[in-house]
């Protein structure tokens, strides 16, 4: 991982940093604090632009931006710790309020269908739906997603322009976009682009020999999209066509390709080992506050593989900073107990 993802030194950082300074409210107060001057950097394009409500999901992106990851985790860490802001976070009551409505309009705005459903998983994980049963609740939330398309599908045309350039629209098209296919003609491929260079991605991975199935293809190998694309960008800003893509948005097939089984059982392992040392804690007794942090990591490693099936997760060196370096923040928090025991 060390060769394919800056993930593992983010991480290192973050864990760094609560051993200098152990004080978990101050340091998640700080993850607050940075998520909502992010949300309101990125509200004060619609303070200055308020025109840009007019126009579609697609061109208001591109002209403010895809918004920022912080401010759902900002909101996840303000939710988890309602009630307790002044004593555990020294944040004064109004204050936090302010906090949490400023994050929760900047994340209205982005109009990302991944940023709601991370901030989702965090209202869900500091509510405790994943201290227990978690395999019941997981079941209860997937139904009513499924549900909640199969009603926007029913009154939306998924082949339509509006499918691709609505909210509403992406969201009831979703299913179409991760199901993994080789489509053959341009407008599929381009409307279905994450299954697509998935099933690429498999395509290449699965020709390889013994080894190359456990092991990968190397760190330097590049999934043949088979067509050219403008993915890549220039030394001016301009789009680059580009046929050998280095990175995919699905970040399970990518870390496939380069490091086989072998890598994905260790990535996973990680992930894991992170969700369990957060649900431990969430389900003690605990009098203090690491019970609310602990639901917080346990937020975190579902973000992680959530995202890094989605939108690359880890391997994407930028959207997903703050919740790395958090993780190796509460790591360090939630075992600084056991470890001073031993």
């Amino acid at each position: 991982l060390w060769y394919v993802s800056n993930a593992p030194i983010i991480i290192s950082v973050g864990y760094v940093l609560y051993r200098c300074m152990p004080d978990l409210g101050s340091g998640l107060r700080a993850f607050v604090i940075a998520g909502t001057l992010l949300s309101l950097l990125y509200l004060a394009n619609f303070a200055i632009h308020p025109d840009l409500f007019n126009l579609s999901t697609v061109a208001l992106r591109e002209v403010a931006g895809t918004g920022y990851y912080a401010p759902a985790l900002a909101f996840t860490i303000l939710f988890a710790y309602r009630g307790k802001w002044l004593e555990a976070l020294k944040l004064p009551r109004w204050l936090a309020i302010a906090c949490l409505v400023i994050c929760a309009l900047a994340i209205t705005a982005s109009f990302s269908r991944t940023i709601v459903i991370v901030t989702l998983i965090g209202v869900l994980a500091s509510s405790g739906a994943f201290v227990r049963r978690e395999a019941l609740h997981i079941g209860v939330i997937l139904v009513v997603s499924l549900l909640v398309i199969g009603i926007l599908r029913m009154g939306i045309d998924v082949d339509s322009n509006e499918a691709s350039t609505t909210f509403l629209g992406k969201i009831a098209r979703s299913t179409d976009e991760l199901t993994i296919q080789e489509y053959t003609d341009l407008k599929s491929i381009n409307y279905n682009w994450r299954g697509y260079e998935t099933a690429r991605a498999w395509r290449y991975y699965s020709s390889g020999s013994v080894l190359g199935l456990a092991m990968g293809q190397g760190f330097g190998a590049e999934v043949d999209l088979g067509l050219f694309m403008p993915l890549g960008s220039g030394s001016k800003g301009e789009r680059v066509r580009v046929r050998l893509a280095p990175v995919l948005h699905n970040g399970f097939a990518y870390l496939l390709v380069k490091g086989g089984v072998v890598a994905i059982g260790l990535f996973c392992f990680v992930l894991v080992s992170l969700y369990r040392i957060g649900r431990k804690k969430a389900a003690s007794v605990a009098k203090d506050y690491s019970r609310q942090a602990a639901r917080v990591m346990q937020a975190t490693a579902i973000t992680l593989t959530f995202t890094t099936w989605l939108i690359a997760g880890v391997f994407n060196k930028l959207d997903l900073f703050p919740f790395m370096l958090v993780a190796g923040f509460l790591l360090a928090a939630l075992t600084r107990n056991e470890d001073e025991a031993t």
